[in-house]
């Protein structure tokens, strides 16, 4: 049994934690709560106690001094519905995700913790890689620029600044050629633009105007082009940064194989097969260790002879020369195959490697790779082997990650299925029962149950906004024709009480099934803001392949320093009630289907005498023969 996650919980209510102990032990997730009611006090036990995951109050100081106490550490915030901007600011001083108090459930708290886990440890292995790449270059002996398709230099190492006299940032954004002399400019363009690994020979111009021979090695990456630089006034050195330029582009054609990927399966038999080709072995095998660490199953094979002993797995770890290379993490090299294991005479192997795959600081797995013909291991060829093990450790975890996350998206969105569907089918019957209330009932009953019906429907409208941000995060887009007629005026229905007036106009826009949020939440709005006396104006019109629709009210307006950050999201205006995400949404799909959304005055000047929301869409033919 994994040990439990050891939890600090930091706030002033004791009853938090109480709760978080007491939601955790219903969902059955093995935790250790540790409870401190004063900031400072928590911040000392960071320095003095080791925590998996941190839930706090959303004090963004707080949060700021906890990340540089614990950088490693998940921070999940504690937050009331009515204090959402703290929550936001906190957020931005980086912490990880949020909890609303008043919604806490098992499912939600076991899925937030380890959503946070698996992003904080997701985050803390790229940082890992981006300082080992650094590094890398950084130690590199030879100068490293990277230019964009169109030529441009995003990156120049300190040896290639040495190399032309500059500073590393003067380098920055400008042309790859005009750091070249200007008679070899034509060849270096040239060379810039094929497909594969390219070098020559080339003369460079220093910041001083000097010239400097250096020989360049190209080859593409994702962003555009890779340059090794060596610098051939240095001869004696140069077989040495050559091999390390040959190092760095083989290390790089693994990494590049390993995150294209899709799944495992492809990841491992993708990565080894670029080793056993690019490095001229027989063939190879990979093996990762078990969850119970007791034995190494196979992975992934290729071109191993069928008398080799360790064809399908590693059945003793603790047995040479697995002891060493999965118990201690020692590479394991055998230029005299046949004298030191003749139970595999018959397989004609003469030289064989076990490497380590190492991730994290542990051994999970090693890569076994043979040669039919008698090889010695130099120490840059053991050095090269022992970084690729590095980098399928690094990308085998990354994988894992990306597919706990899948795994942990999916139970998510499973749940809030769930959540949504029962939640629709309340509020369903409860809005039904409200409406037989109101018409069975008078006087103060009347409007309590009038009451009761409006803030049903604020649930249903919080429940629908939900839906359609997952569908705008999830669903690409795909505008096609869709009459405005139809929507305003189905949505109007879902107002009978109010005055809502439109005089279809016949228009047709390039949206989809979700405009019809666009105007459940500008109608919606209006009504909630305005009272039962409001009158509400749509109108649209047609010019030059744009439709503007305008929703214009006899509401209390908007006053003009508010009108610039309504459609902000968890944005509300003064003391209205409300979550800050319908106007949010808005803007979105409005956006979305390639339009812009603006809020006047309803008379121009005069704020308290209504708001106009507008917008504009890309208008559409109609689809013939159909009115909806």
């Amino acid at each position: 049994m994994s040990d439990p996650l050891r939890l600090l919980v930091i706030t002033q209510s004791p009853g938090d934690a109480r709760m978080i102990r007491e939601v955790l032990r219903e969902a059955g997730l093995p935790s250790e709560v540790v409870w401190r009611s004063r900031s400072r006090d928590a911040l000392d036990a960071l320095q003095g106690e080791p925590f998996d995951l941190l839930l706090l109050d959303p004090d963004p100081e707080v949060v700021a001094q906890a990340g540089e106490r614990a950088p490693g550490t998940p921070i999940v915030l504690l937050v009331s519905r009515d204090d959402m901007e703290t929550a936001v600011r906190a957020l931005g001083r980086g912490a990880d995700d949020h909890l609303v108090r008043e919604d806490i459930t098992p499912e939600l708290l076991v899925c937030t913790v380890r959503h946070a886990l698996t992003l904080k440890r997701m985050k803390t292995a790229l940082e890992r890689m981006g300082g080992m790449w650094r590094e890398i270059v950084g130690n590199l002996h030879e100068g490293v620029m990277v230019a964009d398709r169109e030529g441009t230099t995003l990156f120049a190492s300190a040896r290639m600044a040495e190399i032309l006299g500059y500073a590393a940032e003067e380098m920055l954004k400008a042309p790859f050629l005009s750091f070249v002399d200007p008679e070899d400019a034509p060849r270096a363009e040239a060379l810039l633009g094929t497909a594969g690994r390219a070098e020559a020979e080339f003369r460079l111009r220093r910041f001083d105007g000097e010239r400097v021979g250096v020989r360049l090695i190209v080859f593409p990456v994702t962003c555009g082009t890779a340059v090794g630089v060596m610098d051939i006034r240095e001869r004696p050195a140069e077989e040495e940064i050559r091999r390390r330029n040959v190092q760095l582009s083989i290390i790089n054609q693994v990494v590049r194989t390993a995150t294209s990927s899709a799944d495992m399966d492809e990841l491992l038999t993708g990565v080894l097969g670029k080793t056993v080709n690019l490095l001229g072995f027989g063939g190879g095998s990979v093996y990762l260790i078990d969850s119970g660490r007791s034995r190494a199953e196979l992975a992934a094979e290729i071109g191993l002879p069928e008398g080799f002993s360790f064809r399908q797995r590693i059945a003793d770890m603790n047995a040479p020369p697995y002891d060493t290379v999965l118990g201690q993490g020692v590479p394991h090299f055998v230029e005299d195959y046949p004298r030191r294991y003749p139970q595999d005479a018959g397989a004609g192997i003469q030289a064989f490697a076990s490497i380590p795959i190492t991730a994290e600081g542990r051994v999970i797995g090693a890569v076994n790779l043979v040669s039919r013909e008698m090889h010695t291991f130099s120490p840059a060829e053991r050095e090269l082997l022992t970084s690729i093990g590095q980098e399928i450790g690094s990308a085998v975890e990354r994988m894992r990650l990306r597919k706990r996350l899948e795994k942990a998206h999916e139970e998510a969105n499973f749940y809030l299925d769930v959540m949504t569907h029962d939640i629709n089918n309340a509020n369903t019957t409860a809005i039904g029962y409200a409406a037989l209330l109101s018409e069975a009932l008078s006087g103060p009953e009347k409007d309590l149950a009038r009451r009761i019906s409006a803030a049903v429907r604020q649930s249903a409208e919080i429940i629908g906004n939900v839906s359609t941000i997952r569908r705008i995060a999830e669903e690409t887009p795909a505008p096609g024709p869709v009459s405005l007629d139809d929507v305003i005026g189905h949505v109007s229905c879902f107002f009978a009480d109010a005055d809502i007036r439109y005089a279809p106009q016949g228009l047709w826009v390039a949206a989809d099934d979700l405009l019809s949020a666009v105007f459940i939440n500008l109608l919606g709005n209006a009504v909630k803001f305005g009272g039962p006396q409001i009158v509400i104006q749509v109108t649209a019109r047609e010019e030059d392949g744009t439709v503007t629709v305008s929703v214009e009210d006899t509401g209390p307006g908007i006053p003009d320093a508010e009108k610039p950050l309504v459609f902000e999201k968890f944005r509300k205006s003064g003391a209205r009630s409300g979550k800050g995400i319908g106007l949010y949404i808005v803007h979105t799909l409005v956006e979305r289907y390639g339009g812009r959304v603006w809020v006047e005055d309803r008379v121009p000047g005069r704020p308290r005498e209504g708001a106009a929301f507008r917008f504009t869409l890309p208008a559409c033919p109609p689809v013939t023969g159909r009115t909806g």
